[in-house]
């Protein structure tokens, strides 16, 4: 069994371009709750990316670590056929996991939502 990183601490990615991310070890998440038993589990090698319209890159870096690993929650959820609601709203969570303030969060949830509406 190989170790796990905390998901709180976890910064085993790197850029890959310009924006694309990858996985660089095992990243777990317990879906719903802590200890949930619904766990979604990242490999290495998995891409990613924290997807910000460029005219809001001044607000929102496409780079910041703390929602990284939420970002790739997201698109993991989304790319198993999640609902974007659903998605959005495990976004929401990690970035409180990963220290994002309150009001941060909800904001980031909300333009999740809107932003992928138009996807």
């Amino acid at each position: 069994m190989t170790a796990l990183a905390r998901f709180s601490t976890f910064d085993r990615f790197e850029l890959m371009d310009d924006q694309v991310y990858q996985l660089t070890m095992t990243l777990v998440w317990d879906v719903g709750k802590k200890r949930s038993g619904w766990i979604v589990r990242g490999q290495p090698g998995e891409q990613f990316d924290l997807s910000v319209p460029w005219w809001l890159t001044w607000l929102q870096s496409r780079h910041d670590r703390k929602m990284l690993p939420a970002a790739w929650l997201h698109d993991r959820l989304l790319k198993d056929g999640f609902d974007r609601t659903f998605a959005a709203g495990e976004f929401r969570r990690a970035c409180r996991a990963r220290g994002v303030s309150a009001q941060r969060a909800w904001c980031a949830w909300l333009g999740v939502l809107i932003w992928t509406a138009f996807k």
